[in-house]
């Protein structure tokens, strides 16, 4: 599973407005710190504010702070208030109509099928299951989280 490029700077900012639980980070401190563009941050992080995971302060000494303790806060989270639901099966199906979680219509010859499966239960239950919090003791919320 590859996490698109707004995921990773959602990731990146929560882990470090959860290293700074007492100041304000701003889009430009994101930017700065990732070296990536100020626009792309900010659109990522209104959209965490819509998801009401942070909240934001305009003007001078504005930032945004987490909404939500960084102990209840998990990867899965951010990700999907950032892709919208993952879902730990087979897509293949749904691309060719098959309603969502429905059997594949072609079993037979979806070889692959239980592998993808299994992907994507563990990446699901590996994002579920891995807090902010962590993240943030371990990169001392300062730095990239992968």
């Amino acid at each position: 599973m590859t996490l698109n490029k707004s995921s990773r700077l959602g990731l990146y900012a929560v882990v470090m407005m959860a290293g700074r639980p007492d100041a304000r980070v701003s889009a430009s401190m994101v930017a700065e710190a990732f070296d990536v563009s100020e626009d792309h941050v900010a659109k990522v992080l209104q959209q965490l504010v819509r998801a009401r995971i942070v909240t934001g302060v305009r003007g001078v000494g504005g930032g945004y702070r987490l909404a939500v303790s960084p102990r209840r806060l998990t990867m899965l989270d951010v990700v999907e208030a950032l892709e919208g639901p993952v879902r730990p099966f087979c897509y293949g199906c749904e691309q060719r109509g098959g309603e969502p979680g429905a059997k594949c219509r072609q079993q037979a010859s979806c070889a692959i099928r239980g592998v993808l499966e299994e992907i994507g239960h563990y990446a699901w239950t590996t994002l579920q299951s891995v807090t902010i919090a962590t993240l943030a003791a371990k990169t001392g919320g300062e730095r990239a989280v992968g």
